[in-house]
């Protein structure tokens, strides 16, 4: 039996695949802000550490640019690229129009009143990872307390609208949660975030939709007031674009 056409198609069958690979990789790094804003790729070092040709890394680099997690400038290279804070907004306001309305449907059709204690409870999970400096935890934490409102109303399909993937947004979301931080203002800053999750848990338990509202409004609004503080600090001027 000829082994090689076994092999060749299973290199085309895997081919495709590492562009996506690659991909992943620095889409993950580039999130979590373990690569820098501004920082070059190398496109040799990347295929090195792939063990492959240039060609996937620069389809993955391509895909990345599209995203606006790169930005590629001829004659001098690939950089990840800087929050821009104009993104953050736009995605901000979305949230704050798509996910109210969510949340209200809810309330309406008399959907929360009933999960107090769940949604209770998830926050006093929060609040110990909040207690035991578990940031990483906790934005996962907060995004899970946000994705159940969208699962509750089979509105999934919405989250697609809401720049849930937005690579500038995610980016600005992790420094206002205290993520990637050292300084003391980051406790403060996460705890502010739980806590506007106990009180949009008292408007529903005590039947007040328009402080739910009002929570719900100021909640969205709050990483625009955490952003403009962290802007005045030397130590991340070089993170955004503005």
């Amino acid at each position: 039996m000829d082994t090689s056409i076994i092999e060749n198609r299973d290199a085309a069958v895997e081919a495709p695949k590492l562009p996506d690979e690659i991909h992943y990789f620095l889409w993950n790094k580039i999130a979590t802000l373990e690569l820098k804003p501004g920082v070059k790729l190398s496109e040799l070092g990347l295929a090195e550490q792939f063990k492959c040709s240039r060609i996937p890394v620069r389809e993955a680099v391509r895909r990345l640019n599209v995203e606006g997690a790169l930005d590629s400038q001829p004659q001098r290279g690939s950089f990840v690229s800087r929050i821009d804070l104009e993104e953050v907004k736009r995605v901000r306001y979305l949230r704050e129009v798509l996910e109210t309305r969510i949340v209200l449907d809810a309330y309406d059709a008399n959907l929360l009143g009933p999960l107090v204690p769940l949604l209770r409870g998830m926050v006093r999970d929060q609040k110990n990872m909040l207690s035991f400096n578990e940031l990483e935890k906790l934005t996962d934490a907060d995004t899970q307390f946000h994705d159940f409102f969208y699962h509750l109303e089979n509105k999934e399909f919405v989250q697609a609208h809401t720049g849930r993937y937005d690579i500038h947004y995610i980016r600005a979301r992790r420094l206002a949660l205290g993520v990637e931080r050292s300084d003391k203002q980051r406790y403060d800053d996460s705890l502010n975030v739980v806590l506007q999750h106990d009180r949009m848990i008292d408007a529903i338990e005590n039947g007040d939709r328009a402080a739910l509202e009002d929570e719900l409004i100021n909640h969205f609004r709050n990483i625009n007031h955490t952003l403009e503080d962290i802007l005045h600090r030397n130590e991340f001027t070089d993170y955004f674009h503005i």
